[in-house]
């Protein structure tokens, strides 16, 4: 490593550290001061904006993930749920999933029981190509039903 004009530790430009996962005010000013303590430079770090930067806003807060509800092992079909003890907010939906739209009412049908014909969902992505191309005023006509 080099050092900078006040003498902290500096590492080669093409090696960074990168904390972006559940930052917020404090425990950055935790990390630059640990990074100051030992004589590195701040300028070794790079830091993501995550929600906690702002309102703490976040996938769990907001309830929002994405996870494997189905797979198929060995040819066989098996329904796939996270259901953690220390939270059961965080119980995933099971099984083969449709998004089905009732009287302006959007639900996620689990476990099988929706019906195909009905499933709002499409696919858009495959193996790196892309199959439909919206544009953000198609994806508000079809969040609004439309």
């Amino acid at each position: 490593s080099t050092k900078t004009s006040t003498g902290h530790k500096l590492l080669p430009p093409c090696i960074r550290v990168i904390q972006g996962d559940g930052i917020d005010i404090r425990s950055l000013e935790k990390i630059l001061k640990a990074m100051q303590d030992n004589q590195w430079a701040a300028d070794n770090l790079a830091f993501g904006s995550g929600g906690a930067l702002l309102q703490k806003l976040h996938r769990d807060t907001q309830k929002c993930a994405f996870k494997c509800s189905y797979a198929v092992v060995n040819g066989e079909g098996v329904d796939v749920v996270k259901d953690p003890i220390t939270d059961p907010g965080k119980k995933s939906k099971k099984g083969k999933l449709t998004l089905e739209l009732t009287e302006g009412t959007w639900t996620t049908i689990a476990e099988g029981n929706g019906k195909p014909e009905n499933d709002q969902l499409v696919e858009v992505f495959r193996d790196g190509r892309l199959l439909r191309d919206y544009n953000f005023d198609d994806i508000r006509k079809r969040s609004a039903g439309g």
